[in-house]
């Protein structure tokens, strides 16, 4: 029983120290853009805010799929001519995945993170990208308040 214990212990470990591994890589890709997982921030300007962060923690049960990028290309932001973007979107990591909120019939509301890895994927021609597809209404109170306005 006592093996036991410490192998589960063991494996917590290894998955934590995974976890904060990704954390780390994903922090210094974001740094690329001087934004990253706690950086990345909403708020309603009534005091509440929350962080990327946040925002992965409250949807960590939502699985990631591939969508497509021909779906996407109505919603997505440009900034041709604008240097600093275009290298924002040259330099953008497509293996972590966008996210978009759908209400509650599944529509489209926006893409919350992601802008410039789902143009990188439109600019080169994939015809899916990762993401989360979040029903708005199923985040927690606390993070719903902040994005009342495009519910």
């Amino acid at each position: 029983m006592m093996i036991l214990k410490d192998i589960i212990m063991i494996v917590k470990k290894i998955v934590n120290m995974e976890l904060h591994e990704n954390i780390q890589r994903i922090k210094q890709m974001m740094g690329v853009i001087k934004e990253g997982l706690h950086d990345t921030s909403w708020d309603n300007g009534e005091g509440d805010k929350i962080t990327l962060m946040d925002l992965l923690n409250a949807t960590e049960d939502i699985p990631v799929r591939n969508i497509s990028v021909e779906e996407l290309k109505p919603h997505l932001l440009s900034w041709d001519g604008d240097e600093d973007e275009v290298k924002k979107i040259e330099s953008a990591d497509l293996q972590y995945p966008i996210l978009i909120f759908v209400n509650d019939n599944d529509e489209f509301i926006t893409i919350i993170d992601g802008h410039h890895r789902a143009q990188k994927a439109a600019r080169k021609g994939l015809e899916t990208i990762k993401a989360k597809v979040i029903p708005i209404n199923s985040l927690p109170k606390d993070i719903r308040k902040v994005f009342k306005h495009m519910n």
